[in-house]
């Protein structure tokens, strides 16, 4: 039997899970409790209290990226990190899974431990087995990351799933993990694939069951325990559904009291390592939303169990975040905007990627209204050869005067409050640049629809002025990174001239119509404004 933590004693169900897994591991590396006090830090090793207490920029590292190659090397996992040197990334939350399986030598989670070097490769993901070879061979990416954190001055947190969503059509994917495959009991149901992508009939684990919350406590002590950390973040955004829909109102003090747990698990790790470790939650974009899958992120703010709130749009990039909202709803948790790597998507491998304006527009927009700091969310999953030249886009992207003087691009993406829209709507768009005060060449207005809109008038205006429309060669108003399927053609897109005096700096108000809606009603699906230098 495992010799747990006394602040880790598991319920009898969640015990028989942890039970058997002391001794040796078939790569010869040390498991149980010795596994434990190789990678804890020895005492007076830790890392020293933060400075930087109010981070500005917060980077998401995701270690399945890591584990897509077949020699995996501390170099390679720590060349991720290592390019963020010069940028204003003040700290890394590095998310230890490949969606549900652990990418660290675990006591409380040993699925990693019945990999045989001998097996067949997994067809279904390589990927898995490439990591399982690292860890058996004594390699650590959770450790690797840390380390590389230290060499370059940025803060690590530990950025935790607190459920997945991925393959759950499919029991047999290679990266479900042992408590997930061995307790269909936790699970909210028993369904595949359908409509609702969130349906609490899907196989997400239920946090109803005590066995659910105490092995995610559990797997959170450890890691916390193990590694240095500098802060832990609840990822309730990666998959956002924790309850049965009947269970909401009871679920949301269950999970009040599970956060309050870690605040407190936390906090006494920090006091014994002399250290203030800081509390992070990544949530859905609104209150209400958080509201409805069982969060009372207000609540956890009045009681101080959070010091930052991660507002997040999920995978799909939106500047239509709550930042309002969750300023004037909480009094002490920093509040950050959440930038994703991609502004639409039609499949894995049809995705319109963000670009440095898109970047540099969203995070002066975020700041104006009110966010403390930036969150970047899947910044490494453009094209590879994209990943180092994207990086310049973190340098000084915290820097408000620097980001008024940047070319940039303002877009307004579906599915997240204000389109898509039939025919006709009215949208509020923040642009904090001054035209008066910053010389900019031009400004371009672009709208985007469902279906072809060649043989359509549509009328577009700002702040009360008709645009004319203009000519505009490529489809986008900034060269992309890689166009594919997620790209619209030009048969779905309309281009408009906006005079720079047209502009306000703040609160622009945008109207676009169909004038031949009786005659071919078509839907609006984004709205972009472009500003170059």
């Amino acid at each position: 039997m495992i010799r747990m933590s006394t602040h880790a004693i598991a319920v009898a169900a969640a015990a028989s899970i942890l039970a058997g897994c002391e001794g040796t591991s078939p790569g010869g590396m040390a498991t149980g409790a010795n596994a434990a006090s190789a990678l804890s830090p020895a005492p007076g090793q830790h890392h020293p209290p933060s400075k930087a207490v109010n981070y500005k920029c917060i980077f998401n590292h995701e270690l399945l990226i890591v584990i897509h190659t077949k020699d995996i090397t501390a170099q390679y996992i720590q060349s991720f990190i290592d390019k963020l040197k010069d940028t204003d990334v003040d700290a890394v939350m590095c998310c230890p899974l490949a969606w549900r399986t652990n990418l660290f030598p675990s006591e409380v989670d040993p699925t990693w431990r019945r990999y045989r070097s001998d097996q067949p490769l997994n067809k279904k993901f390589p990927s898995w087995d490439y990591s399982m070879r690292y860890l058996h061979a004594g390699g650590d990416p959770v450790k690797d990351t840390l380390e590389a954190c230290r060499a370059n001055g940025k803060d690590f947190f530990i950025s935790y799933r607190m459920n997945d969503h991925h393959h759950l059509e499919d029991v047999d994917w290679p990266t479900h993990n042992d408590v997930w495959r061995n307790h269909p009991e936790y699970w909210l149901g028993n369904a595949d694939g359908a409509p609702d992508y969130f349906s609490d009939k899907k196989r997400y684990f239920n946090y109803m069951l005590p066995p659910v919350r105490e092995y995610y406590f559990s797997i959170l002590h450890e890691l916390c325990t193990k590694y240095d950390v500098d802060g832990v973040e609840l990822d309730f955004q990666r998959s956002p559904r924790y309850f049965h829909d009947t269970d909401i109102a009871q679920g949301m003090a269950v999970m009040t009291e599970f956060v309050r747990r870690i605040r407190e698990m936390i906090d006494r790790i920090g006091q014994q390592r002399g250290k203030s470790l800081k509390l992070c939650v990544r949530v859905p974009f609104t209150v209400e939303r958080c509201r409805k899958i069982g969060l009372d992120v207000p609540d956890w703010d009045a009681e101080g169990l959070v010091d930052m709130i991660n507002v997040s749009p999920f995978f799909v990039h939106s500047i239509e975040l709550g930042i309002e909202e969750f300023r004037a709803s909480t009094k002490r948790a920093k509040i950050y905007g959440e930038m994703n790597f991609i502004t639409a998507t039609r499949g894995d491998s049809a995705c319109r990627y963000m670009t440095i304006p898109v970047y540099h527009a969203s995070a002066l927009n975020f700041f104006d209204r009110g966010a403390h700091g930036l969150s970047i969310f899947n910044y490494d999953y453009v094209p590879r050869e994209h990943r180092l030249p994207m990086t310049e886009g973190l340098k000084r992207i915290t820097d408000i005067k620097y980001l008024k003087t940047m070319p940039k691009d303002y877009v307004i993406t579906p599915n997240f409050g204000s389109l898509p829209a039939r025919d006709e709507k009215t949208v509020h768009l923040i642009i904090p640049d001054d035209t008066k005060k910053t010389v900019f060449q031009r400004s371009a207005l672009r709208v985007e629809t469902k279906e072809s809109c060649t043989d359509l008038q549509i009328g577009v205006w700002l702040n009360g002025k008709q645009l004319e429309t203009c000519q505009h060669e490529d489809t986008e108003l900034f060269p992309p990174l890689a166009q594919n399927a997620g790209y619209p053609t030009h048969e779905r897109l309309k281009f408009y001239a906006v005079p720079l005096a047209a502009l306000i700096s703040g609160d622009n108000e945008v109207t676009i119509r169909n004038l031949d809606a009786e005659k071919s009603p078509c839907t609006l699906m984004s709205l972009e404004i472009a500003l170059y230098r």
